[in-house]
């Protein structure tokens, strides 16, 4: 096959290309190299051909897709930060302008994969014992301010319990969950319409070894392990009891090339199947870097947050894919790769102070 990978010099783009080259595809990346994800010019493997530029842009397209099969769209800007706009230009319009480009006569590309989140899914799917299935609402900043953290029942207000969630219901409860939604809703309709194979997969938390320290953002591992590598303990936004499901950024290069290889159209979770706790996560990476110290959850949150995120991984499943690094390992592969890298002190208190002052995290009464 011959690959186009947006975003192909980032964290899961890389390990994809690389897989692709050992299985002997052809390989060409368009990425703009930008910072926090950036801070230089990228060492990519022999044999990827980058092409430098921005999905904004019609004549960076132009000169990615040359006679490429298929394209995997990962370029996207994620960011808690309030860029409300910048979301949805690059995510939702960046995509756009591929399909406009793909309809101008670009009869190579025959499949469009997009990379999307767990992030459409919201609050996903709960169980009340009165009312039974139930997709909450984004939970109120009155409560989170009092730190009452986990929804209620949309119906009666009561206690529900978290389920885990199939792809049937997407229901954001951030901008940038509703624009990889808007983005996936371009990829399902254009592609139908004009004849263009398309898969959509929503990853869970991807970590793992290589995920750039630089973007402190977001990403638990790397936000714990940076700080761990200071002699601090892990900080856990709510109480830490916010179930996520981490997947390794190798099973996550298996499914893409999956993906592109011919899975059959339609959306599908990417993720390990096993749910754990923020606390879970740190206490493990605690034990693998031999620390002494406990997290501490100052009662720190995120408005637009999810309380959970327990995705369904069944589809997937039957199409011959399964995670195979489990948490553990992830966490030591990172650690022992953080703390042979150089500069740390550079990337480590910038981003909470940045979201503190803009407002994005905010500490409960």
């Amino acid at each position: 096959m011959r690959v186009l990978i947006t975003g192909g010099a980032g964290f899961i783009g890389q390990r994809t290309g690389e897989l692709l080259l050992k299985q002997g595809h052809q390989v060409t990346i368009l990425d703009n190299l930008s910072p926090p994800a950036h801070d230089g010019p990228p060492a990519l493997p022999a044999g990827m051909d980058l092409v430098e530029g921005d999905i904004r842009k019609r004549e960076d397209w132009v000169k990615a897709l040359k006679e490429n099969e298929v394209v995997l769209h990962l370029a996207d800007h994620h960011d808690y930060l309030p860029s409300f706009s910048k979301l949805f230009h690059v995510n939702t319009v960046g995509t756009a302008i591929l399909f406009e480009l793909l309809l101008e006569g670009k009869p190579s590309v025959r499949r469009v994969v997009l990379g999307s989140s767990m992030a459409v899914y919201g609050e996903g799917k709960y169980r009340c014992g009165k009312d039974g299935d139930v997709y909450p609402q984004p939970r109120r900043v009155d409560a989170l301010e009092r730190g009452i953290w986990d929804p209620p029942c949309p119906v009666c207000g009561g206690a529900i319990t978290p389920m885990v969630t199939d792809e049937s219901v997407a229901r954001p409860t951030s901008a940038y969950g509703l624009s990889k939604l808007a983005q996936e809703e371009l990829v399902r309709l254009l592609g139908d319409r004009h004849g263009i194979e398309w898969v959509i997969l929503r990853y869970g938390a991807v970590q793992g070894r290589a995920q750039p320290f630089q973007n402190a953002y977001y990403g638990a591992l790397r936000i714990f392990a940076l700080r761990l590598a200071h002699g601090q303990p892990p900080l856990l936004l709510e109480d830490g009891n916010q179930l996520r499901d981490f997947i390794d950024v190798d099973d996550v290069a298996r499914a893409n090339v999956m993906a592109l290889a011919g899975l059959p159209t339609g959306a599908y979770n990417v993720a390990s199947g096993r749910a754990h706790t923020l606390m879970d996560l740190a206490r493990i990476l605690l034990r693998v870097a031999e620390r002494d110290l406990a997290p501490e959850t100052p009662g720190r949150y995120r408005v637009g947050d999810a309380r959970h995120a327990v995705p369904e991984v069944s589809r997937m499943k039957a199409a011959g894919w399964e995670a195979q690094i489990g948490l553990e390992a992830m966490a030591r592969e990172y650690w022992q790769w953080l703390t042979s890298q150089p500069n740390l002190d550079t990337y480590f208190e910038g981003a909470d102070h940045l979201m503190e002052r803009t407002g994005t995290v905010r500490v409960a009464r």
